[in-house]
């Protein structure tokens, strides 16, 4: 009895397990857009590289793909949720109301259904879905696409200028940094050399007035060795005539003397004579 029980509840459990798989598989594929695969065999020798049209299509219309392409055609198979629809496509709302900042609404579908699908036989809206061909189903993906990749590119576009106009302000930055500091190097060189320039003239004219006044001095001494060399050489010169004068006056005078020694002598003669 223990054993049975045991059984059961193994197949019970066995069961509730399935079912449970069952459910999370029904709810995976609800989840998503399910999309089957009919195989379809292209002859009935089934080799390779043959193809038999009238079987082919026989195959086709017995599993009703032709009636199920028919009414897809006929009608508007793929849906949305206008919630759904505009969470998806919110990105073109703001394009589509004229660029005004404004949260879209779970309402606002006939804006975004204008801007891609221009035909209005290629949707239509219910109370709480939005309906769309097949055909028009595939052109409004390739269109958001489209319109996400130029989105894309032009918020590139945006971002390299932005990027490239950082760059160039900051090369300008340093550009201008460079250029005054190379101005204020050319300044404070001109500066170093018309300083040089004053002290080398001042240099001179100190030499000049230097030169000057040592040259008058020179020549000031000069003259006052002249005249003092005039002067002893007068003085020499005086006194030299004066001892010329006064020996020539002792020999005239020794001569005169003589002259008269020697008259008196006569006289004395002759007077001894007389």
């Amino acid at each position: 009895r223990g054993a049975a029980a045991t059984r059961q509840a193994d197949k019970r459990s066995l069961g509730a397990q399935f079912k449970l798989q069952l459910t999370e598989l029904v709810k995976l594929i609800e989840s998503g857009r399910a999309h089957y695969v009919r195989c379809v065999k292209p002859n009935q020798l089934r080799k390779h590289h043959t193809f038999e049209a009238g079987s082919v299509l026989r195959q086709l219309r017995c599993s009703g793909v032709t009636e199920t392409v028919r009414a897809r055609k006929a009608g508007w198979p793929v849906s949305h949720a206008f919630a759904e629809f505009v969470s998806r496509y919110s990105e073109v709302y703001y394009k589509c109301n004229g660029g005004k900042v404004k949260r879209p609404v779970d309402t606002d579908v006939l804006p975004i259904l204008q801007y891609f699908l221009k035909d209005p036989e290629q949707w239509r809206l219910g109370n709480t879905k939005v309906f769309v061909r097949d055909g028009a189903s595939s052109l409004l993906e390739e269109k958001y696409k489209t319109h996400r990749l130029e989105s894309k590119l032009l918020l590139q576009a945006r971002a390299k200028a932005s990027l490239q106009r950082r760059r160039y302000l900051k090369m300008e930055g340093a550009a201008f940094t460079v250029q005054k500091n190379f101005k204020m190097w050319l300044a404070v060189a001109h500066r170093k050399r018309k300083m040089a320039a004053l002290r080398t003239l001042q240099r001179c004219v100190k030499m000049c007035a230097h030169s000057k006044a040592l040259r008058v001095k020179r020549e000031g001494s000069k003259r006052l060795e002249s005249r003092m060399r005039s002067c002893l050489l007068r003085s020499k010169l005086g006194a030299k005539r004066k001892g010329i004068m006064g020996a020539q006056c002792a020999v005239r005078r020794a001569i005169a003397g003589r002259k008269h020694a020697a008259v008196i002598a006569k006289v004395i003669e002759k007077e001894r004579e007389e």
